[in-house]
């Protein structure tokens, strides 16, 4: 079975993006497109049978391109359905392009975000809250950009990477791999205080720097021959949000759990901040995926 791109469409102004950046996926990927609409369960007849011909015509729009594509209508919850439909579909990704005065801006509210973020087995590609204009034509070809993954030692964080080197490899662009340290915070005050929380932080660094080379090492060892470093100290969603916009054209992967830094569950504040302030696409991944062996199971669901 090819693989599969999920797009949840809400009949907002930007499903045309969503549509826009799933087309330019599926076919470096070569992939088959899954469209979906979510209806309310007390849903309006009218407003059903509208979302059903759209999700069609646009199905058959992309068929003509010589994209596969077919449609499945859901109802109830929106984070629930689309997580659920996520994994039925043995879907590689899901792409999300929430909109902030319609049915996605539930995706914003931190119960129901943290809710499909928990719950999605399968990685989320989230496009950025940006004017049309400048959301950019092409996914990663700028000469700068490159798949930048987050990164912290962890087994959980390091879920990310098989997703960001698909991306790099597809797109023949450079990884880079970013290690953002957080400042270390000791209570007290006076020469010993400043002391051990210098310590602390050297400390710090130095693991992030020998993780970074180990990794790279690895990475290149294995037969990827473009794998960059980043080594940062600072508030990790604002460090990373600054690095993805430092390198244009970027995308920005991320695992849902992490230690420090990452840590706290990336599920909730770092997540939802990277989310809503970054200016590239953002991938999140959850740190347990389906087992690629069960790619290829059967689906269901109301097709075109």
């Amino acid at each position: 079975m090819s693989q599969r791109i999920l797009v949840p469409l809400e009949g907002s102004v930007r499903d045309a993006e969503s549509l826009a950046m799933a087309r330019l996926i599926a076919r470096q990927l070569d992939a088959e497109i899954v469209l979906m609409h979510v209806a309310p369960i007390l849903f309006d007849t009218e407003a059903v049978v509208a979302a059903e011909q759209r999700l069609d015509e646009y199905a058959q729009a992309l068929r003509a391109e010589g994209i596969g594509a077919h449609f499945l209508m859901e109802y109830g919850d929106p984070s629930a359905a689309i997580a659920a439909a996520g994994e039925r579909q043995k879907a590689e990704m899901i792409i999300l392009a929430p909109e902030h005065r319609a049915l996605f801006q539930t995706l914003w509210h931190p119960r129901i975000s943290s809710g499909l973020l928990a719950s999605a087995t399968v990685p989320l590609f989230i496009l950025p809250d940006a004017a049309p204009e400048n959301i950019p034509a092409e996914l990663l070809r700028d000469e700068r950009a490159k798949v930048i993954v987050a990164v912290d030692g962890s087994a959980n964080a390091e879920a990310a990477l098989p997703v960001a080197l698909q991306l790099a490899q597809a797109y023949g662009r450079p990884l880079l791999l970013a290690r953002i340290v957080a400042p270390v915070f000791i209570v007290g005050s006076g020469v010993a205080a400043m002391k051990a929380r210098h310590d602390a932080q050297y400390a710090e660094e130095a693991e992030a720097h020998r993780y970074l080379v180990d990794l790279r090492q690895r990475l290149v060892g294995e037969g990827n021959r473009s794998v960059e470093t980043a080594e940062l100290v600072g508030p990790v969603a604002d460090q990373l949000i600054h690095l993805a916009a430092s390198h244009p054209g970027s995308v920005l992967v991320m695992g849902t759990h992490g230690r420090s830094g990452l840590a706290r569950a990336v599920v909730g504040s770092v997540a939802a901040e990277v989310m809503g302030r970054a200016t590239a696409p953002v991938v999140v991944v959850p740190r347990h995926r389906p087992n690629d062996a069960d790619k290829g199971a059967g689906v269901r669901g109301r097709s075109s």
